[in-house]
């Protein structure tokens, strides 16, 4: 099974055909014609329009509290954005964990003279030499090198790394260096944007009193941003939104998507051949993932 394929036809419906606050425009003949013609009906269904677009207030003050709630809007759109460009690149489209905290910590190296002394943090920026290290070391590289130099057990040695350090697991290191490396239409989002991004759909779909359409509108578009947000996070997450709307939402994609992966991991897994005693470790660990995942999706 293709997850990906599956979740972008999945986008694709969340996504085609978003409610507007003209809907008469949509009730002419010409349009009824498009949609029934057969191959542009194929055309249209194979095509994921990767975009979220609200439906803005006519002739408002900015300074007014429409103001703000389009600027809420804005925010929204533009961190959608880069969520479903980056996924369309191949990347991992969010990290709900990773804090911009760490990758300040990666991307500014300390002074050597700040240190006095050679510390966990000390040994992940520079060598026993003092020469600079071209890239710090991940959390497991460290372990390994205080195992060395202190003769601690490897378990010891990560729980240093970890707590000591502000080394970071191999995997995070290098999504936060692509994601340092990739132009900002299409960056993807760190945990701190990922909450940006769900308290601005949350405020899109808490419409001021207003045009009744745009309300409409407004609301059932927040609640497929939700859903699609749900639908590109290949780990569990917890809902981040508050509106019980928006929560389920994004708990029924997010689900589905997760029990998809899980589904495809062990199917990929049953046939999969095992030879040494380190294949069987790694056949064993990611069989546990896909389980863990699968359960964590269902509850």
């Amino acid at each position: 099974m293709d997850t990906v394929a599956v979740s972008d036809r999945e986008i694709g419906k969340l996504l085609n055909n978003l409610p507007s606050a003209h809907g008469s425009a949509q009730d002419g003949r010409a349009w009824k014609r498009r949609f029934n013609d057969p191959a542009k009906r194929a055309r249209r269904v194979a095509r994921v329009v990767r975009h979220i677009r609200f439906v803005y207030f006519a002739h408002v003050d900015d300074d007014s509290l429409f103001g703000e709630y389009h600027n809420d809007l804005v925010t929204a759109e533009v961190l959608m954005d880069r969520v479903l460009a980056a996924r369309a690149a191949g990347m991992k489209a969010v990290h709900p964990h990773l804090q911009s905290e760490a990758e300040e910590r990666l991307l500014n190296r300390p002074p050597r003279g700040s240190f006095s002394q050679v510390t966990p943090e000390y040994i992940r920026w520079y060598g026993r030499d003092g020469a600079r290290r071209n890239q710090p070391m991940v959390r497991e590289e460290l372990a390994i090198e205080l195992m060395g130099e202190y003769g601690y057990s490897y378990s010891d040695a990560l729980d240093i790394a970890t707590n000591d350090s502000a080394a970071l697991a191999r995997l995070d290191q290098a999504w936060l260096l692509k994601r340092a490396k990739t132009p900002i239409y299409c960056r993807p989002l760190h945990a701190g944007e990922f909450h940006q991004l769900a308290h601005a759909i949350e405020a899109a779909y808490r419409v001021p009193s207003g045009d009744a359409q745009v309300a409409r509108a407004n609301i059932e578009i927040a609640r497929r941003a939700a859903a699609v947000l749900g639908t590109v996070m290949d780990e569990f997450v917890e809902s981040p939104f508050r509106t019980s709307v928006l929560a389920e939402a994004f708990a029924e994609f997010h689900s589905a998507h997760l029990l998809r992966i899980a589904h495809a991991r062990l199917a990929g897994l049953q046939p999969m051949p095992v030879t040494g005693v380190l294949g069987w470790f790694s056949a064993k660990r990611a069989r546990i993932y896909a389980e863990v995942q699968a359960r964590l999706a269902a509850r």
